[in-house]
Parts: C-alpha cells; structure tokens; sequence
C-alpha cells in the first residue's frame, strides 16, 4: 500500500475512536500520528470529497465520520486510495511469456482483497 492509503485508514481509525458528534482537526490527526499537515490536508479532502468524512470550517470546524463505522469497507477504502492494485508493474519485463510470478502475484493480491472485503472499519477499533 502507498503511504497515502496506509494514512488515509489511520485517519478513519482515529477519527472512529471519537465520541459519536466529536470533530476533530486535521492538526490533531496530523501530531497523533506524525504525517505532514499538508499531506494529510489533501488526504482529508480526498477523504470527505469521498464521502467518508465530513469537514466543517470555522471556529466549530474539524473532521468527522461521514458514515457510520460499519458502513466504511476497509477493501473499497484501499481501492479508492491506491494508484494501482498490480502487486507488480510485469508489463515490457524481458521475462514476459516465461515467468509465472504475475499469476501468483495477482492470486496473492485477490486474496489480500477478498480477506477485507468483509471488514468494516469498525472491526479495526
């Protein structure tokens, strides 16, 4: 996983383990877990643009659940996040037609999937 998806779920994690109602700031999130304010804003956004959390401005303003926790799937989480979900970029490789590993590796990959396709973000809390 990137390291925009690997934050993307921390963030849900976190703001999972909120009272129900509470916000949050990017701020806090961002000192809690050591990610750079400005990359975790764009993730944030990204978040809320896909309707996992709500952002509020103002002085009142933060960040929280868009849906309820067992709504949120892990899986459809990382698909929306990751670039691509090839374990590996086998395509012009000079072993190409001799090389079995691509199957494998999407087997491997299928599985990873599969095993959290059926987890909610609030089996992770």
């Amino acid at each position: 996983m990137t390291k925009q998806t690997d934050f993307a779920l921390r963030t849900l994690i976190y703001l999972a383990k909120q009272d129900s109602g509470k916000r949050v700031l990017v701020q806090e999130i961002s000192t809690a877990y050591a990610i750079p304010l400005n990359h975790l804003t764009k993730i944030v956004n990204k978040l809320s643009q896909l309707g996992y959390i709500k952002s509020y401005r103002g002085r009142h303003g933060g960040v929280e659940l868009g849906k309820d926790a067992f709504d949120i799937c892990i899986r459809q989480v990382i698909e929306d996040f990751e670039p691509s979900l090839s374990p590996a970029d086998c395509d012009n490789c000079v072993l190409d037609g001799t090389c079995d590993l691509k199957g494998h590796l999407e087997l491997a990959n299928q599985a990873f999937l599969n095993a959290l396709g059926s987890k909610s973000l609030a089996d992770m809390v």
